[in-house]
């Protein structure tokens, strides 16, 4: 049997798998992978570095098997937020992917021993049917955050429109307070607040807002029928108006914010 028959065949069965488990949106639960996928899918937290991560990286660890931690939170990789800083690995992005999800299936599941660029991650920690919900989210629910996030970090949208959404319709203020001060990302002599994430790494928070936060019950934004649009604007009424806010936005990432991790944030929300 060729090796693309397989690979064909391999496709239709984890699709299958998938369909019958029917739960979480397939490309909205590959959002959560791509953030921190053994969080997931119970997968043991990976150790060493990832074989693709370069060895002038300046990461380390589990952190270094994150999608986002070579693509980043924007999508562009080297190409976009982390084309310098601590996270930079000279990596391209996601966006604009011209790979059919054959490709894209193959390129994250094998070796490289069996595909140029294999992540491997079919030996590492992901099922197919894991695997097929990161490839619907890259097909699917990959934007081009320049269309919400300007140049000096600041949201696109409806300041108005945002309170609405955090306050009323998303109901974000019944786990992160009115005034987003209810739960600290940082420690009590730096905190890290809801504004503070908006306004020092807004594209994390874009991506969290649309998919929620794994291992917590933060809910999804666009699961419940939210707009990419609506979600922007919660970002930017957290700028305006919530404590940790900038308003017009930053030039510099805040230190621990660089395409950070948001440890706290899975210990602190029910």
């Amino acid at each position: 049997m060729s090796s693309r028959r397989k690979t064909q065949l391999t496709f239709v069965a984890a699709s299958m798998a998938l369909l019958a488990i029917g739960a979480v949106a397939a490309e909205l639960r590959g959002g959560l992978l791509y953030d921190k996928w053994w969080v997931i899918n119970g997968s043991p937290e990976p150790t060493g570095e990832h074989p693709l991560y370069p060895p002038e990286g300046q990461k380390t660890g589990s952190t270094t098997f994150r999608c986002k931690e070579c693509h980043g939170w924007d999508y562009k990789g080297a190409d976009g937020a982390y084309g310098s800083g601590s996270h930079f690995t000279g990596i391209g992005g996601v966006f604009g992917t011209t790979l059919s999800a054959g490709e894209l299936f193959d390129l994250i599941k094998n070796s490289p021993d069996t595909t140029a660029n294999g992540h491997d991650f079919g030996n590492i920690g992901l099922s197919d049917v894991d695997i097929l919900d990161l490839v619907d989210f890259l097909l699917i629910e990959i934007i081009d955050t320049d269309l919400h996030i300007g140049p000096n970090y600041n949201f696109i949208g409806d300041e108005a429109q945002g309170d609405w959404n955090f306050n009323h319709q998303g109901m974000c203020w019944t786990c992160h307070g009115a005034d987003g001060t209810a739960i600290n990302f940082g420690t009590p002599e730096d905190p890290v607040w809801v504004g503070t994430v908006a306004s020092h790494n807004p594209w994390e928070f874009l991506h969290k807002v649309r998919f929620g936060q794994p291992g917590t019950g933060m809910p999804s934004w666009i699961a419940g029928g939210g707009s990419d649009q609506g979600a922007a604007d919660i970002g930017l009424h957290a700028q305006n108006n919530l404590p940790g806010g900038v308003p017009g936005g930053l030039l510099v990432f805040k230190d621990g914010l660089e395409g950070g991790d948001l440890g706290a944030w899975s210990t602190s929300v029910p």
